[in-house]
C-alpha cells in the first residue's frame, strides 16, 4: 500500500467475499500504533484493523472501482457519524467515578450452598 503526504488514502481491501473500497483517515487515533481505522465502504462504517494483517490486502483505488465522488460522500457521512460517537465516548471515559449510594434491600439474604433456596421458592 502506497500512502502519500496525504491525510487521506482511497483504496481497496482485497479479502475475497469481503473485498471492499476502503478510506483511511490519518488524523483518526488508534489506541495502539499496530492498529488502523479504516472505513469500510460495503459495511458503511469506520472499522479497526490489525495493521500487519490489513496492509498487505490493500491496493489503491483504480479506474474499474466505485467513483471516487461516491466513495468520499459515503466516507465523510460516516466519519461525521464516526466522530461524534467517539467524542461521547472521549467524554463519558472523562465522567466522575461518583460514588453510588447503597439501597436497603428487605429481600432476605438466601445462603444457596446451605440449602435456604427451598424455604423460597413457591411450588403453586
Amino acid at each position: 500500500m502506497l500512502m502519500g503526504t496525504k491525510d487521506i488514502w482511497y483504496g481497496v481491501l482485497e479479502a475475497g467475499d469481503k473485498t471492499s473500497p476502503v478510506v483511511r483517515d490519518m488524523s483518526l487515533e488508534v489506541s495502539d500504533t499496530k492498529r488502523v481505522w479504516l472505513y469500510n465502504h460495503v459495511k458503511n462504517q469506520f472499522v479497526e484493523y490489525s495493521l500487519e494483517i490489513v496492509e498487505p490486502k490493500l491496493r489503491n483505488l483504480g479506474n474499474g472501482d466505485i467513483s471516487l465522488d461516491e466513495l468520499d460522500q459515503a466516507f465523510k457521512s460516516a466519519r461525521k457519524a464516526f466522530g461524534l460517537a467517539r467524542k461521547i465516548r472521549k467524554w463519558d471515559n472523562k465522567t466522575s467515578t461518583a460514588t453510588v449510594a447503597q439501597v436497603d434491600n428487605d429481600e432476605p439474604d438466601i445462603d444457596l450452598e446451605d440449602g435456604d433456596i427451598e424455604d423460597y421458592i413457591d411450588d403453586d
